[in-house]
């Protein structure tokens, strides 16, 4: 099963989150911020980490380092899709519709699991 952790520090939203995931065939972790996610993440890596960028900050100069120290796989960002995330990680509209993160986490955990299995071939 493909793990997601959701980094979101709003309850309602990181509950929409999980259950909403779940039905789409995710295993689903919620952290309420970076600092948490951190540390989940060396106990119990995940495929994908999807975060809000009002709950770990607009500038990834910030916080991508930290979390690079930890995991290396896909990070997608949920905000406004005019405010583009740099450091090459796509924004996802943060919306009650989550059909486009949904679909986006499938190709990015899809991926990752690829390249996982491939190893260094």
């Amino acid at each position: 099963m493909i793990r997601v952790l959701v980094v979101e520090s709003d309850p309602s939203l990181a509950w929409l989150y999980r259950e909403e995931l779940q039905d789409a065939g995710f295993s689903v972790g919620v952290c309420q911020n970076l600092t948490s996610a951190l540390a989940r993440m060396r106990d119990k890596p995940a495929h994908v980490l999807v975060t809000d960028l009002n709950s770990v900050g607009e500038n990834p100069d910030c916080w991508l380092p930290s979390l690079r120290a930890v995991f290396n796989g896909p990070v997608l960002a949920l905000g406004e899709l005019r405010k583009q995330c740099r450091e090459g990680i796509p924004v996802v509209p943060k919306t009650s519709d989550l059909g486009p993160l949904i679909k986006s986490l499938r190709g990015h955990a899809l991926r990752a699991r690829w390249y996982a299995a491939a190893g260094n071939c």
